[in-house]
């Protein structure tokens, strides 16, 4: 074998590899985010007993926390993908909804 093709051999290896390593951990990311996206929406549920609308902060959040500063029930915190809304604190005043710069949180009617 020359050296160009045993550089191809260790590259396809490697590539291969990586892929049998990586995938098994990307599909319990995924099932682990549906998960938590199903318990999400059965709190949301229970909740909307207390009022009739629930409110979700969308990916378009940038940040900035004028929605945290404004939540009178302090339910609004900071998650791994942006703010995010504790269905549990929220009381449903639709303070945050209104505040919000960017227009990013969305309500919902029951």
């Amino acid at each position: 074998m020359t050296e160009t093709n045993s550089n191809l051999t260790r590259r396809r290896f490697m590539m291969v590899s990586s892929a049998a390593i990586a995938t098994p951990l990307l599909l319990n990311a995924a099932d682990s985010m549906a998960a938590a996206k199903t318990a999400e929406a059965k709190v949301a549920v229970t909740n909307a007993k207390k009022g009739n609308k629930v409110y979700y902060i969308g990916h378009g959040c940038v940040g900035c926390h004028v929605c945290m500063a404004f939540c009178p029930a302090k339910a609004i915190h900071f998650g791994d993908t942006g703010n995010e809304i504790d269905q549990m604190k929220c009381i449903h005043c639709g303070t945050c909804y209104r505040e919000c710069p960017i227009c990013v949180i969305s309500e919902t009617e029951f």
